[in-house]
């Protein structure tokens, strides 16, 4: 089936302009010839105004009011040179209707009136009927009002197109930078989610090749336990990125980030075991609808909070809190470390981000993020909403 294009060709501003010369010039003599049946004959100077009143329109874009003003003084020559009658409005509706779509209405308004005026007055002095004098009138005010009336609305339908054609393009400006926003929040989250894995598993490889090599020559039995924590913390850290990976070639979930569930809390909080932590679970969320990425952000925040604990807070015991209720998911997770400024010192020596990272998180989601000190260690409380993720 062939598509027709239903796009209407723009005509040039020029065959507008040549068309309604042709169309005044025509009017004109029309008016002329039959004005000189059975009566005053036209002579070619009549049809040569008809001609000069449609050549002036030719000049109508480059200066509308001199046209105008020129075609009244035509008018009156015209009259002057006693040719046939043809009208006061009918050789001036053109310049009219011009001046005014062009927005020199009062200049158009002026000149109609002074049409009106000069028409009238010398109606009077001829003598001419009451009856003749009210038909003349009304014929050439309301030609003179359609000039005006008509260039107004064609005056304010192109302004609506503008309009129109400009909330367009605005709105088009707008979707264009909500998906670019879209691309860099998305990219921001595969980032912190790519940081966040490879900083846990690398914290937990340190650890545990630290235990290894201290224990080596002692006992062999606890080495090979602390190396096989190391393989499994790197086969976990890799499956993740992986998952992350193809997450973002695919972006199959829509989400910009690998989906987490709530279960890899437990394995984070296993894994500071084997860091040598002592770690404090409650995860109470039976009956709760945790969306993915509620789950996710989540995860991300408890697994990287565990990770500053084991990289500066030198800590023995850690309680990882999280419980569903009153339409939020309550995280927290407090350490008996060094405190906040011991964290702060070393988090802008390594140059991280990580509680930067874990507020933007929390506040993507529309949630709540904070961390204080409570008896010597850090605590970092988030409420993340359990209702739909902005």
């Amino acid at each position: 089936m062939t598509t027709m294009n239903t796009e209407r060709a723009e005509v040039p501003a020029w065959v507008l302009t040549a068309l309604g010369a042709a169309g005044q010039a025509i009017a004109v003599a029309v008016v002329i010839a039959v004005g000189s049946v059975g009566g005053q004959v036209a002579g070619l100077g009549a049809y040569l105004f008809a001609v000069g009143f449609g050549a002036l329109l030719l000049l109508r874009s480059w200066a509308p009011a001199t046209v105008l003003v020129l075609t009244v003084l035509g008018t009156f020559a015209y009259y002057v040179a006693d040719y046939p009658p043809i009208g006061m409005a009918v050789p001036v509706f053109g310049a009219l209707y011009n001046a005014a779509e062009r927005g020199r209405v009062v200049v158009a308004s002026v000149a109609g009136a002074v049409l009106l005026v000069v028409a009238l007055y010398f109606r009077i002095q001829d003598g001419e009927s009451s009856a003749v004098l009210a038909y003349d009138v009304i014929t050439n005010a309301a030609l003179i009002g359609c000039a005006i009336a008509l260039a107004l609305t064609v005056r304010s339908r192109r302004h609506l197109g503008e309009e129109r054609e400009r909330a367009v393009r605005l709105e088009r400006a707008a979707q264009q930078e909500r998906a670019a926003r879209q691309v860099e929040e998305q990219r921001l989250q595969l980032a912190r989610d790519v940081h966040d894995s490879l900083g846990h598993a690398l914290t937990l490889v340190s650890v545990q090749a630290r235990v290894a090599h201290q224990v080596l020559d002692t006992d062999r039995e606890a080495a090979v336990v602390a190396l096989d924590r190391v393989a499994s913390a790197a086969g976990s850290s890799l499956t993740d990125l992986r998952r992350t990976l193809d997450t973002l070639r695919s972006d199959r979930d829509g989400t910009g980030h690998a989906p987490i569930t709530l279960a890899g809390i437990e394995r984070t909080a296993q894994a500071a075991r084997d860091a040598g932590l002592d770690v404090d679970l409650v995860v109470d969320v039976a009956g709760a609808d945790v969306p993915a990425p509620v789950a996710s952000a989540a995860f991300r925040i408890v697994q990287e909070s565990i990770t500053n604990v084991l990289r500066h807070a030198q800590a023995t015991r850690v309680r990882i809190e999280v419980r569903a209720g009153s339409g939020v998911l309550h995280l927290e997770v407090a350490d008996d470390g060094r405190g906040m400024a011991a964290d702060r010192a070393a988090e802008r020596h390594s140059g991280g981000r990580g509680i930067a990272g874990m507020q933007d998180r929390a506040e993507l989601l529309g949630g709540t993020f904070t961390t204080s000190e409570r008896g010597g260690g850090v605590t970092v409380t988030a409420d993340l909403p359990l209702g739909e993720a902005p």
